[in-house]
C-alpha cells in the first residue's frame, strides 16, 4: 500500500494530512488504473474495519451520485474480506428509476450476494402531522385537527417541509402565543387566505427574502458554489472582507438556514479578529438542506445564472496562485463553463480548454470517467476551426483523453469517431499509437479478437514491423529463441538497472503489443 498510497490521496487530498508527502505512481492505463484504486482502497477501509472497531460509512443522496462513487460503492460492499464495515446509504425514491445508475448498481450487488436491507420511509399520514401539531402548539389533537388539515393540504407530510411551514407561520404571527391565557393561537382564516405554495423551494426563498439584502447576496452567490462552501472562498467571490461575510452569514446562522460545519466560524463572531485567528483554519458552513441551496439559487434571476457563474470562477481564477490553480481545477471549471458561450476571444477559450484538459486528466486518474468525459468534451467545443493548425498539442491531447474515456465508458462508437479523427489529423506515427491502442482495446473489450489482429497488424506494418498473418508454431519457437537468446540468463534486477528505451518505433509497437 505504501508505494501506490499518492493514487488515494489524489482522490482524498485530505489523507495528505495524515501520511505526509507521498511519492508519485506509475500513471496506468483506465482500468488498470481503476483495478489499482479499487484494490488500494479496498485495503485503507479494511485498516479501520476490525471487530474491536467497526466501521459505519453513510452516503447521502445516493440518486446524485457519479459512476465512478457507485463503482467505489460495489468495490466495498463485494468485499468479501472486508468485515465489520456497514454502509448505509439515502436516495430520494421518488427521483430514481429502474434504469438509474443507482438502482442498476444495487441489482449487481445482490448478484454478488452483498446483504443489502432496504427501509422505505414514507411520508407522514395526516394521524402523525396531527400529533405533531398537537405537541409542538401543546394543546389537544382535536383542537389541531383544523390547522393540521391546512398543513397536510400544502406538505402531503413532507417532515422538512412541514417544520419550515410551521416556522414560517410564526415569523408571520399566524401562530403566535397568548401570554395572557398562556396558550397558542392561531387564526386559521388568515392562514386559508395566506398564498401559501406547495412548493417547497418557492417556499424557501420567500423565506430567503425575509433576510436582509446584504445577506440573500451572499447566500445566492454561495448557493452557486454547492451545498458546503468555505468563508474564505466565499469572501474572494464577494469581494468583501471575511469578517464581514461571516457577519451577513450569521444572519442566516440565526435562521437555522445555514449551519457551521466548524466551531472556528465563532472567531468571526468577535468585534475584533487577527489575522493569526483569521489563519488559523478554513471555516466552513454547510445549507441546512438542499432545499435550502435550491431555493437560494431560485433567487438568482435566470438571465443572470451564467454571468454569476462566470464571474465567480473569474473572481477565483485571479485570486488562487498559480501553482495552486491546477489543485483547486475542479472549482475553476466548474464555474467557467457555464459561462462558454460568453466568451469569444478565442485566446480566452484556448485557455479553458487547457483547464478543461487538466480537469479531465485528474478525472480520469481519480476513475470519475463519465465527469471527465464531460470536461473533455467542453474543451473540445472551446477549440477553434482550426485548432489542428493552431492548437495542435491542445487538440491531440483532447481527442486523445476523450476517445480513452470513452472507451472507458464503452462508449465504443463515440470513441471510434475520435480516433478516427486522431488518425487523420496526428502528424506522425508515434502520435497515433494512443488511437491505435484504444482500438484494440475496444476490439478486445467486445471479443472482437480477429479484428484486434487486424489493427495491431496494420499499425506495425506502418512501423516496418511484418508479422506474418497466420503465425505457425515454427515461427513461434523462434521468436521465443531468439528473446531467450537476447536475455540469455540475466535475472529481472538487470533489466531493471538498464537505460529506459528512447527509440520512438520501437516504444510505439511495443505500446501495442503489450
Amino acid at each position: 500500500m505504501e508505494k501506490t498510497v499518492k493514487s488515494s490521496i489524489d482522490v482524498i487530498p485530505e489523507l495528505e494530512c495524515i501520511l505526509g508527502t507521498q511519492p508519485t505512481v506509475p500513471e496506468l492505463s483506465g482500468n488498470a488504473a481503476q483495478n489499482r484504486f479499487n484494490l488500494l482502497f479496498g485495503n485503507f477501509v479494511r485498516i479501520f474495519t476490525t471487530p474491536e472497531h467497526p466501521l459505519v460509512i453513510f452516503l447521502d443522496d445516493l440518486q446524485w451520485a457519479d459512476l465512478a462513487s457507485l463503482n467505489l460503492l460495489k468495490v466495498l460492499m463485494s468485499d468479501s474480506d472486508a468485515g465489520y464495515l456497514l454502509v448505509l446509504g439515502a436516495y430520494r425514491d421518488n427521483e430514481v428509476f429502474p434504469a438509474h445508475p443507482l438502482m442498476l448498481t444495487l441489482a449487481e450487488l445482490k448478484k454478488t450476494q452483498a446483504i443489502i436491507s432496504t427501509i422505505t420511509l414514507q411520508s407522514l399520514t395526516l394521524h402523525h402531522i396531527n400529533q405533531w401539531v398537537a405537541e409542538t402548539l401543546s394543546c389537544a389533537q382535536s383542537l389541531a385537527q383544523p390547522l393540521t388539515k391546512l398543513i397536510y393540504q400544502k406538505t402531503q407530510g413532507n417532515p422538512f417541509f412541514t417544520t419550515q411551514l410551521l416556522q414560517g407561520l410564526h415569523e408571520n404571527q399566524l401562530i403566535t402565543f397568548n401570554r395572557d391565557l398562556g396558550y397558542w393561537e392561531c387564526d386559521l382564516v388568515k392562514i386559508y387566505n395566506a398564498t401559501l405554495t406547495d412548493d417547497v423551494v418557492e417556499f424557501m426563498a420567500k423565506r430567503l427574502q425575509k433576510l436582509s439584502e446584504a445577506t440573500q447576496k451572499v447566500l445566492k452567490l454561495a448557493s452557486c458554489i454547492g451545498n458546503q462552501f468555505e468563508l474564505e472562498n466565499l469572501s474572494v467571490i464577494c469581494e468583501a472582507p471575511q469578517e464581514e461575510i461571516a457577519l451577513h452569514i450569521w444572519e442566516a446562522l440565526q435562521e437555522g438556514l445555514v449551519l457551521p460545519i466548524s466551531e472556528n466560524y465563532k472567531f468571526f463572531q468577535e468585534r475584533q479578529i487577527s489575522d493569526e485567528q483569521i489563519n488559523v483554519e478554513p471555516v466552513n458552513y454547510r445549507f441546512l438542506h438542499d432545499r435550502v441551496q435550491q431555493a437560494a439559487y431560485f433567487l438568482i434571476p435566470d438571465d443572470q445564472k451564467q454571468i454569476t457563474h462566470y464571474r465567480i470562477g473569474q473572481l477565483l481564477l485571479h485570486k488562487i496562485p498559480l501553482e495552486d490553480q491546477e489543485n483547486r481545477i475542479f472549482d475553476l471549471v466548474g464555474q467557467l463553463n457555464y459561462g462558454v458561450s460568453l466568451i469569444k476571444e478565442q485566446k480566452e477559450r484556448d485557455k479553458l480548454a487547457q483547464f478543461n484538459l487538466i480537469a479531465c486528466q485528474k478525472a480520469r486518474n481519480s476513475t470519475a470517467y463519465q465527469a471527465g468525459r464531460e470536461y473533455a468534451a467542453t474543451g473540445l467545443s472551446l477549440l477553434g476551426n482550426n485548432a489542428w493548425q493552431q492548437q495542435y498539442k491542445s487538440s491531440l491531447s483532447l481527442h486523445n483523453i476523450a476517445a480513452e474515456l470513452a472507451l472507458l465508458c464503452g462508449d465504443f462508437e463515440g470513441m471510434q469517431q475520435l480516433i478516427e479523427t486522431i488518425i487523420a489529423k496526428a502528424h506522425s506515427l508515434p502520435e497515433k499509437v494512443n488511437a491505435y491502442r484504444f482500438k484494440i482495446l475496444s476490439n478486445t473489450s467486445q471479443n472482437q479478437l480477429a479484428e484486434a489482429i487486424i489493427t495491431a497488424q496494420h499499425f506495425l506494418q506502418q512501423l516496418g514491423v511484418i508479422l506474418p498473418e497466420a503465425p505457425t508454431e515454427k515461427d513461434i519457437q523462434q521468436a521465443v529463441s531468439e528473446i531467450n537468446e537476447l536475455l540469455k540468463n540475466r535475472k529481472i534486477e538487470y533489466l531493471i538497472n538498464q537505460f529506459i528505451m528512447t527509440d520512438q518505433k520501437k516504444n510505439c509497437y511495443c505500446s501495442n503489443c503489450q
